[in-house]
């Protein structure tokens, strides 16, 4: 156990300890099975005394988190050990003393410690890369996009690898899962700390330190996203960073905050009165999304897919909207029509897991995955009721992490308080 904690910044153990380099091994394994060519990973390129944001593909396959690494995996080797070949930095004693250990050769037992027969320094990749397509028989190998400019140098056909790799990293497995559900307890126990406190709160600035503060102190992998923490109007900016303005009483305060445990990611939303109680216009309004929140956590199971979903669960927001607002002679200025945004991501070890083509909002759920549910309504309303006349700028969104399942699926977020009266219940300072 002295490696995993020297290095556990570096090589991140996935909370599994000495069973951490088998673990990663069966991860590649079961990518070797998905490729017919040569497969190179690269991981980041530089990284400084600041935390490191390791490319996702490279760390789920190896669990290294540190710059100048490569991964190559070869299904077509004829040698067993060269299918699986980790390209590491030499030791530097200098660059150590300013940015602390790093793993690097030569250095004793490596090759055990993280499991891989076969390690070679950055310095030989180059040359035995030319040896190695020399010899290549496919017309073709794949990438990630860390080194994929650097590969068409060599005017080869270069694939990207992440859909194939994509497919493999967002089912996660009962380890993970476990690591997700420790997530959730982290946040669970910042937003309890603070709700209770929160008409003490002067300003968002403060507000967010405090919850982010309860997370960091759980967690030694850091956030998994800096928090909003947007009251009144500024709600109403679906990715609001200011965060110092003053928080007034009658104010609602959206929180999308979230911490990331070992390697896996949670990701939650919740809105509350920052007086404690809501009045009855905020309190109409909010009880809309979470219906429609409830509403869409029934439609998921596997072998849907979140497009399918994601459409009736708008269609119902805007049905019980039109009964239970505009037909009561409510008005509201949005600046989108019906949909703000997706109502589920992929979540994994990146929050927002394989958003950069969304191709997966159109593939079927498997059991397994980790995918948000967060509707919301944003905009100005104005509607009298029982004599008063209501009349302000509303951001609404209530978020939790949904685990997929044959048969629906499993509310990681359960234990987070949502409901009106729960959150009216609890004791304001």
């Amino acid at each position: 156990m002295e490696f995993f904690e020297t290095y556990s910044q570096v090589f991140l153990s996935e909370g599994l300890g000495n069973e951490a380099p088998v673990f990663y091994a069966r991860r590649r394994q079961e990518h070797l099975k998905k490729l017919n060519s040569l497969c190179v990973y690269a991981s980041v390129k530089n990284e400084s005394s600041k935390r490191i944001c390791q490319n996702p593909e490279f760390l789920y396959l190896t669990g290294i988190n540190q710059s100048g690494a490569i991964l190559v995996l070869d299904p077509l080797a004829e040698n067993q050990s060269e299918r699986e070949i980790l390209f590491l930095p030499e030791k530097n004693r200098k660059k150590e003393f300013w940015n602390g250990i790093r793993l690097g050769l030569p250095e004793a037992h490596i090759k055990e410690l993280i499991g891989f027969e076969t390690v070679f320094p950055i310095k030989k990749f180059n040359s035995w890369f030319k040896k190695r397509i020399a010899n290549l028989k496919k017309k073709h190998i794949f990438s990630n996009e860390a080194i994929r400019r650097k590969l068409l140098y060599y005017k080869l056909d270069v694939k990207d690898v992440s859909k194939i790799h994509l497919e493999q990293r967002v089912v996660l497995e009962p380890e993970r899962i476990a690591l997700a559900k420790k997530a959730q307890e982290i946040a669970k126990d910042a937003f309890l700390k603070i709700l209770p406190h929160i008409s003490a709160y002067k300003n968002e600035r403060v507000l967010s330190a405090d919850l982010e503060c309860f997370m960091l102190r759980q967690t030694s992998t850091g956030l998994a996203f800096p928090s909003i923490v947007a009251a009144g109007k500024n709600a109403c900016t679906l990715h609001y960073v200011k965060k110092d303005c003053l928080i007034e009483k009658g104010n609602l305060i959206l929180l999308d905050f979230g911490c990331r445990y070992n390697a896996v990611c949670c990701d939650i939303s919740r809105t509350i009165p920052a007086s404690g109680r809501f009045n009855p216009l905020q309190k109409l309004l909010y009880n809309i999304v979470l219906d429609t929140q409830k509403f869409h956590e029934k439609n998921v199971r596997a072998g849907l897919t979140l497009k399918s979903i994601g459409e009736k669960a708008w269609s119902f927001l805007e049905k019980i909207l039109n009964e239970r607002f505009t037909r009561r002679g409510g008005k509201m200025k949005r600046s989108y029509i019906k949909k703000p945004h997706g109502i589920s991501h992929l979540i994994g070890d990146i929050v927002h897991e394989g958003a950069q083509n969304k191709d997966y909002l159109k593939k079927p759920l498997k059991p397994g995955m980790l995918i948000s549910n967060e509707p919301g309504l944003y905009g100005h309303f104005e509607l009298e009721i029982d004599g008063i006349l209501y009349s302000e700028h509303i951001g609404i969104r209530i978020e939790d992490d949904l685990l997929v399942t044959e048969k629906g699926s499993e509310n990681l977020s359960v234990g987070i308080p949502k409901e009106v009266e729960l959150v009216a219940s609890l004791p304001i300072s």
